[in-house]
């Protein structure tokens, strides 16, 4: 055993259990939101905290706040499948503001425009968990991802 422990090892320890551990927590859902659940969702919602774990998310405007009703137990399946430690029982919904993004910070400049491979997000996984092919599972689970990061059609025709 040696006498010294990185950093984030200490952290860990310190932050177990404590205020300051569902803060980082917390922060680590903001920021992996948007690949939790999807950019059309994500753009129409935010987890802003976690209070006696419970997570309050807040929806722009009362329709998204209704379908975020409908997918309550997708989204907490999803929370827990990367942050088990939250242990949430519930998602409280409130109709607010939505913070802009700050703008990702890239050191070196993107030379190919190669699109990478849609990765399916951890809600549509478990969306799709019941299903007995995992092929099949792959394939819907990436589908739900792509269909959720695309604007929904317009269903007004110009005349």
């Amino acid at each position: 055993m040696s006498a010294f422990e990185s950093i984030q090892a200490v952290l860990q320890d310190v932050s177990k259990g404590s205020a300051l551990g569902l803060k980082l927590s917390e922060s680590r859902l903001q920021q992996e939101w948007e690949g939790l659940v999807g950019q059309t969702i994500a753009k129409h919602s935010y987890p802003e905290n976690i209070r006696y774990k419970k997570l309050y998310l807040v929806a722009d405007n009362s329709i998204w706040l209704q379908q975020l009703v409908f997918l309550k137990a997708g989204i907490l399946e999803a929370i827990h499948s990367i942050l088990p430690e939250l242990a949430l029982t519930d998602i409280i919904l409130r109709i607010g503001s939505i913070p802009e993004k700050p703008p990702a910070f890239s050191p070196t400049p993107q030379a190919s425009s190669i699109i990478p491979p849609v990765l399916p997000s951890p809600f549509a996984a478990a969306l799709t968990e019941q299903l007995g092919n995992p092929d099949l599972q792959a394939l819907l689970a990436q589908t739900i991802t792509k269909s959720l990061s695309q604007p929904p059609p317009s269903t007004l025709e110009k005349t």
